[in-house]
């Protein structure tokens, strides 16, 4: 058996070959093994064309504005030139063109093999830019909602035995059904995870933060705190559900909840029912990437109802200003942002 499993992982071609497949520079041996491996797994044909529209993102990000998307991709499929296989080129195609036309224009999308048990690993990361939302197709179908600044990354070819995904930032997941085959978001450097079957949920987990938010909409979700690799706690989300978790202390709180305030943002709008400012100026801090700098205390005590949709920001300010007497200023950006990610600052005062 162990020989067996030795010849199958040789023979896989890795990401170069089929690279040359897809833009026809292989030669006919590795043609001829490429074919044979499509023909072992029909999930196979989903990996080569998930692996051409990345490739071929990468390299058309720079030119994405003067080439029509629709037309760029149809060279890709030209060359994939398998009649046997038609069927699902012409199926998977629209999505392919849509993966294309929203990642490049809202994302930053990276791709790397990543050596592991068992050999070698092709992992994809997303992340939705600065100001901007953006959603995609997983591997298996699932549809995953990545917030600004979010990062999501996920294998091009799932193991079998469990979907595994990480994310950075906030995300909302409606995932494929497969019970044989758990669907896993590892967050806070897999200090936490959310395992589900098939379901909608929201997820909140930024970089810098101990909170960890999962809000349910629909099934149920097993949440696993982790430490040191090992499960110490489990547990289960009903719908409308939402769970707090705290990692420096290990608390969980769990309450019942309209699930539209967590996950409207997916659609462009922003929700407040009586929320304390200072979750209010979070949730905007991370929608449109700007920094809040709040100098009289007093604004941190004060609770905000409204609902706002592809609004400016200046718009909410405004709105702000009016029902609330806090004052703005914001401050523009004058450093080089080559380095990184650079915010806007968003000064607030009470109104004299």
């Amino acid at each position: 058996m162990e020989k067996e499993n030795r010849h199958i992982i040789s023979n896989e071609p890795d990401e170069t070959v089929l690279l040359k497949y897809i833009s026809e520079t292989a030669s006919e041996e590795e043609r001829i093994r490429v074919d044979d491996w499509l023909r072992d797994d029909e999930d196979r044909e989903n990996v080569l064309l998930q692996l051409a529209a990345i490739d071929h993102a990468l390299r058309t990000k720079e030119r994405i504005a003067s080439r029509n998307p629709l037309d760029a991709f149809s060279k890709v499929k030209r060359r994939i030139k398998l009649s046997q296989r038609k069927y699902w080129i012409d199926r998977a195609y629209l999505a392919a063109v849509c993966f294309l036309g929203v990642l490049i224009l809202s994302t930053a999308i990276s791709y790397w093999t990543q050596k592991g048990i068992g050999g070698e690993t092709q992992i994809v990361t997303v992340q939705a830019n600065a100001g901007m939302r953006t959603h995609f197709n997983l591997p298996d179908g699932t549809v995953a909602y990545l917030n600004s600044g979010s990062v999501l990354s996920y294998p091009l070819h799932y193991d079998k035995k469990e979907r595994r995904v990480t994310l950075t930032g906030e995300a909302y997941f409606k995932v494929t059904h497969n019970p044989e085959q758990p669907f896993i978001v590892s967050v806070a450097n897999d200090r936490m995870r959310v395992k589900v079957l098939g379901t909608e949920f929201n997820l909140q987990s930024y970089k810098n933060e101990n909170i960890v938010q999962t809000t349910l909409v629909s099934g149920s979700v097993n949440i696993e705190a982790v430490r040191k690799g090992d499960i110490v706690s489990n547990i289960k989300l009903k719908p409308s559900e939402r769970a707090v978790y705290d990692i420096s202390s290990g608390s969980v709180s769990i309450a019942s909840v309209n699930t539209e305030y967590d996950t409207a943002w997916k659609e462009g709008r922003l929700m407040f029912k009586d929320m304390p400012i200072p979750q209010v100026l979070k949730k905007l801090s991370y929608f449109y990437n700007v920094r809040f700098d709040v100098k009289d205390s007093v604004i941190n005590t004060y609770r905000f109802t409204g609902t706002f949709e592809n609004k400016l920001l200046s718009q909410i300010l405004d709105y702000l200003k009016i029902s609330s007497q806090i004052d703005y200023t914001i401050k523009q950006m004058t450093s080089d942002d080559s380095s990184g990610i650079q915010n806007e600052t968003v000064i607030l005062k009470k109104m004299r």
